[in-house]
C-alpha cells in the first residue's frame, strides 16, 4: 500500500491553479489576486500599470481578451521583474 502512495505522490505533478485558454478568466483573477494580497510584488517596477491592466482586463467582454490582459498584468510583476 505504501508503494502505491509513493509512487503516485512520485508521478503527480503539480498544479497551480493558474492556465490560460481554457475558457474562463476566473482563475487568472485569481492567481493575480493571490500574488499580490498585502502588497506583495508592490516592489515590482511596473506594479503600477500591472494594477491598471488588471482592472482593465476584469472589464474586457471576452475570455480571450480578458486573459490577455490578465497575461500582461501578471508578467509585470513576475520576477525577475521587467523594466518595460
Amino acid at each position: 500500500m505504501r508503494f502505491i502512495l509513493i509512487a503516485l505522490f512520485i508521478s503527480t505533478t503539480a498544479w497551480a491553479g493558474h492556465s490560460t485558454n481554457n475558457g474562463t478568466c476566473d482563475d487568472d483573477i485569481l492567481h493575480y489576486e493571490n500574488m499580490t494580497v498585502n502588497n506583495k510584488r508592490s516592489d515590482a517596477p511596473l506594479y503600477a500599470k500591472s494594477q491598471a491592466m488588471y482592472e482593465l482586463a476584469k472589464t474586457m467582454n471576452t475570455v480571450r481578451q480578458c486573459e490577455n490582459y490578465m497575461e500582461e498584468a501578471l508578467r509585470m510583476i513576475r520576477k525577475p521583474y521587467p523594466t518595460e
